[in-house]
């Protein structure tokens, strides 16, 4: 690595310190009237019952430490007009429901803001009904291992950079494959085992340069501002999904302003952007949409990268009531990517889905969200070796998804509820590349049912039964997923959760295209096993403790290979997996691990999440030895908070040390002496690379003036500049160890004008 860290640490310095003296002199002059008037917005949105979603009139909505609040009406809907410009927190009560309260609402100048809320019944009476002004879910009604974020809690974490996958790293258990890459890896397991979903809308890859195999890539396409919130679910997910072994994203895109049109443009240091949105005719609906420029090409040289590369998207929602038990929303997310290399290497992507959705509300017994989407990732790569003088590698492949998907909520009585569906999946592959020298396809429609059964026997007991069954149309195979789920509440602030588990996924298409006989092969398999606890320290203080198990089972194993462990092929920047040719359904593995998290959610000027992590995760080789998988990290310890002290200043940061990566160390003396890498067989996968650290800062400034809003950011990843390793390789010119480093300290600074 080039010793630039002076000249890094140099421009952290000089970018934070112009950022702050432009923060503390204002932008115009402004004289200021003799009495002024106050800056004000609007909070507006409408109370629904969690498990209905039928609206919730005579709901008391109040700003916590204020004198404003309001009460919905027959349409579940609120107002709190004239509200001064800050931060606030929301508590709604109803007679019958568990109090909810919602932190990080921004009220800024001349703008609404949009709230929604859905409460939980109170299953029986008991002595004791929470109602204090809590910031977590009161009721057992939600699983252990599920993470909730809402918008603010996304947008202002210091290390994402306006990437959803990035900031999702702070969440215990996860860790990253490489710093140019936002993979997510979850409990252990490879990135290709994690799923995505918007508005029930199923979505391949939310990234650009999307990896072939997996579910990562360089950079998020999605608009933080559109997402209303963010379920992240690292395991023990119920028979709503299917086809994943580790993990589920789950977003929910918020509507568009249905009163009048609003606009931002923002811009960073990796490229600009510009959103809209507003009402339709009648107000019986609203639109958005947003699209983004890169200017990566311009900045490769601060992200010590050689290659240019540049993207553009666009993504949009529309929401029309048919009447009011019926809506119909439409959501489009879309993008290009490409990078250029020398001699005439490159990469050029598409990406993107389109989704239609119909909600039903069945009175005061449920609803159902019944949608169909196409999805398409279109990809064409060629690399260029300059000691071969030619171009190395060469692919272009094409894959697009028909998905059809009904889910239905029904509520039998309040302590009785079924959630059951269907799901039908149209899947093409067509590629070409050189180790083939031959255009493949492959193609099938898949077909699940599945049905969860929940009750609550006992006033703080809840129980959850699923089923899925799933047809595999590649390996012609059905599979019967049984799930359960519990949650006991022994005392006011105290809940025990536990999680079965059984799921399937599908081999990726990039491994079946490799040899006639890999369909004939068993789907890859994993058991769940989750025990946790959660203890209400304080209202805005929650502390989580939780253990898990997972085994695998069914997974590709080369004869070719017999040591390696196949499906960890796809990581980081790598994809589309190696030409491992006829494989073996017998690879074996598990992940163990504990973990203990404090979130503290915002309230008099502080929030923070902290951490810690200690896991193992191991395959078993052809061969009978049982090695580390190259995600066995063993510990995580992450930092992540921030302090604001008022309307319009905010410091965070996030710190994160842990584990690094498992690699196959060589036996140096050996190696030395013989003049090549020599490696043993006990020693594969027997080493782990230097540990990880990072330390992320980030300020927001925020100017409010009468109708619009200018947020000012500035901050750095990797602030200490530490070396932390991505690759180490015996080197015989060198006869030793050479190591290749993920980013060094990055500077960034952008803007948000809201008008």
């Amino acid at each position: 690595m080039d010793d630039d860290r002076p000249l890094r640490l140099k421009i952290v310095v000089s970018w934070l310190t112009a950022f702050s003296i432009a923060a503390a002199t204002p932008l115009f002059p402004q004289t200021p009237p003799a009495s002024p008037a106050p800056v004000v917005g609007q909070i507006k949105g409408r109370v629904l019952d969690y498990e209905t979603q039928k609206p919730l009139a005579g709901v008391s909505v109040a700003a916590v430490g204020t004198a404003r609040s309001a009460r919905s009406d027959a349409a579940g809907a609120y107002t709190i007009a004239d509200v001064p410009v800050g931060y606030y927190s929301l508590t709604f009560e109803a007679q019958g429901y568990y109090t909810d309260t919602r932190t990080d609402v921004i009220v800024r100048p001349g703008r609404i803001t949009v709230l929604n809320a859905q409460l939980v019944l109170v299953r029986a009476i008991r002595e004791e009904v929470r109602v204090t002004a809590e910031a977590f879910p009161a009721a057992p009604t939600k699983p252990g291992s599920r993470r909730e974020f809402n918008p603010e809690e996304l947008r202002r974490d210091p290390a994402s950079m306006g990437d959803v996958s990035r900031a999702l790293y702070a969440v215990p258990g996860v860790v990253k494959a490489d710093e140019e890459a936002n993979d997510l890896v979850v409990r252990g397991g490879s990135p290709m085992e994690n799923g995505f979903y918007i508005d029930n809308v199923f979505i391949p890859n939310i990234n650009h340069f999307p990896q072939q195999g997996a579910s990562g890539g360089n950079i998020c396409m999605l608009n933080m501002d559109f997402i209303e919130n963010l379920q992240f679910i690292t395991g023990g997910m119920d028979a709503l999904y299917g086809n994943r072994l580790s993990s589920v994203i789950d977003i929910g895109y918020r509507e568009g302003n249905r009163e009048k049109i609003d606009s931002q443009l923002n811009l960073s240091m990796i490229g600009f952007g510009a959103q809209i949105e507003g009402p339709l005719p009648g107000r019986k609906g609203s639109w958005m949409v947003s699209g983004n420029r890169s200017y990566l090409d311009l900045v490769s040289g601060l992200l010590d990268s050689d290659n240019p590369a540049d993207y553009y998207d666009f993504q949009g929602k529309a929401t029309y009531d048919l009447g009011p038990r019926d809506r119909l929303s439409l959501l489009g997310v879309a993008g290009k990517s490409w990078t250029s290399y020398d001699r005439g290497g490159a990469e050029k992507f598409s990406v993107g889905t389109a989704g239609l959705t119909w909600r039903r509300l069945w009175g005061d017994s449920g609803y159902s969200d019944t949608s169909v989407s196409y999805s398409l990732l279109d990809g064409k790569e060629s690399n260029f070796w300059e000691s071969e003088g030619r171009l190395h590698e060469e692919y272009d492949y094409r894959t697009s998804w028909v998905t059809f998907r009904n889910v239905t909520h029904l509520q039998i009585s309040p302590a009785h509820r079924f959630t059951f569906g269907v799901e039908a999946q149209r899947l093409d592959l067509r590629n070409w590349d050189d180790f083939d020298n031959a255009e493949k396809r492959l193609g099938g429609t898949s077909a699940a049912a599945f049905s969860t059964y929940a009750a609550h026997p006992f006033f703080n007991v809840s129980l959850s039964f699923g089923l899925r069954i799933d047809y595999v149309p590649l390996s012609e195979r059905f599979h019967l997923s049984p799930r359960l789920s519990l949650s006991w509440e022994p005392a006011n602030r105290l809940s025990l959760n536990g999680a079965f588990g059984i799921y399937y996924q599908q081999m990726p298409l990039f491994l079946l295209k490799q040899h006639p006989g890999n369909r004939d092969l068993e789907d890859p398999r994993a058991r769940h096993l989750v025990l946790g606890v959660k203890y209400l320290l304080r209202p805005d203080t929650q502390l989580t403790l939780e253990a898990y198990d997972k085994r695998y089972d069914g997974f590709p194993m080369s004869p070719l290979y017999p040591w390696y462990f196949v499906i960890d092929d796809v990581n980081g920047n790598n994809d589309r997996f190696w030409n491992f040719g006829r494989l073996v359904d017998e690879g074996r593995a598990y992940a163990r691990g504990v973990e203990l998290t404090i979130q503290k959610k915002l309230s008099r000027k502080l929030y923070g999440l902290a951490n810690a992590t200690y896991y193992r995760a191991r395959y078993r080789d052809l061969m009978g030895n049982w090695r580390n998988r190259l995600y066995d990290n063993r510990f995580i310890l992450c930092l992540s908070g921030g302090y604001k002290p008022n309307a319009r200043w905010e410091f965070s940061l996030r710190w994160i040390w842990s584990g690094n990566m498992a690699f196959t160390p060589v036996d140096e003396e050996i190696s030395r002496q013989a003049g090549y890498a020599w490696v043993t067989w006990d020693q594969v996968m027997a080493g782990h690379l230097n540990d990880y650290k990072n330390l992320s800062l980030r300020i927001d400034r925020r100017f409010l003036w009468r109708k619009t809003n200018l947020v000012l950011f500035a901050g750095a990843l990797n602030i200490l500049d530490h070396e932390n390793e991505l690759y180490r390789n015996w080197s015989p010119a060198l006869n030793g160890y050479t190591s290749q480093y993920m980013w060094g300290t990055i500077p960034y600074i952008g803007l948000e004008f809201e008008f």
